[in-house]
């Protein structure tokens, strides 16, 4: 049972149903994290933005970044938003050996590229900030812009498993 109430269209203010219709029509339900969150009307109306920007087209491209959120996920130890993105890694074309190799950086399913992400999202998982010797190997794959993104990508999927787990968010049925 979660440890904080989800907020339903039928008592969320108006321009939060509102953010609860395009979630709804895009996704099909609207995420239990998102109605937890939405208990604060005002932190809530900031986050969905830069989630949108996070997850929607950008420089980086999706599998990239649904295989930085299933290793943050995973590292993070949050079953709720590891299932979602590993439905959504799936849509994105990770393959489920990808997907399962989460978040070991040494594993033969990923090519140099995805290792040097796999191993950039666990440095910040577990240490805030990633090596020297990490962001030069990302370097080499990403421009500057798209480590920007990559490191903002993790930072909102810290929020989000942090969330989710305080309050032990339950999958949607």
């Amino acid at each position: 049972m979660a440890r904080i109430s989800y907020v339903e269209r039928e008592n969320a203010p108006e321009n939060i149903q509102g953010v609860y219709d395009q979630l709804k029509q895009k996704f099909g339900v609207v995420p239990n994290v998102l109605k937890g969150m939405a208990n604060s009307p005002e932190l809530f109306m900031g986050f969905i933005p830069f989630l949108g920007a996070a997850l929607g087209p950008s420089q980086v491209d999706n599998a990239t970044k649904e295989l930085a959120i299933i290793t943050t996920s995973k590292l993070n130890g949050c079953s709720y938003c590891t299932a979602h993105h590993t439905a959504a890694g799936r849509r994105a074309g990770l393959s489920d050996e990808k997907i399962n190799a989460a978040p070991d950086e040494t594993s033969d399913a990923f090519n140099d590229k995805e290792k040097a992400v796999v191993r950039y999202s666990r440095e910040l998982a577990e240490n805030v900030a990633a090596s020297q010797e990490t962001l030069e190997e990302l370097k080499k794959h990403f421009g500057e812009g798209q480590i920007a993104e990559l490191n903002l990508v993790n930072g909102v999927f810290h929020v989000l498993t942090r969330f989710a787990d305080t309050f032990k968010i339950e999958l949607e049925k």
